[in-house]
């Protein structure tokens, strides 16, 4: 993975260090919290950000889990979805 430098301001590493994620390293810490960010605003998948953040899946969805985030997303299109396929399925 290519990887670039960014100045972060003290003040943000402080308030990082402050989080549930305060006791890694600072590298490790910004890429979870980006990786979190990422998957809350639906840019990537739960697969991804946990590759991002450099855990396995299972161990992210537990952070995920202590920190109140779903792993999951389940919108109303998707149970749209699921209850006309149920409607088929019901059918046949």
């Amino acid at each position: 993975m290519q990887t670039v430098e960014v100045d972060i301001p003290e003040e943000l590493l402080t308030l990082l260090k402050r989080s549930r994620l305060g006791d890694r390293p600072v590298p490790e810490q910004v890429r979870v919290a980006l990786a979190i960010h990422l998957l809350q605003e639906g840019v990537i998948s739960v697969s991804k950000a946990a590759s991002i953040a450099g855990e396995a899946r299972a161990t992210f969805e537990l952070l995920l889990g202590e920190m109140g985030i779903p792993a999951l997303r389940y919108d109303l299109e998707d149970y749209r979805k699921d209850r006309e396929a149920f409607e088929r399925a019901r059918q046949k």
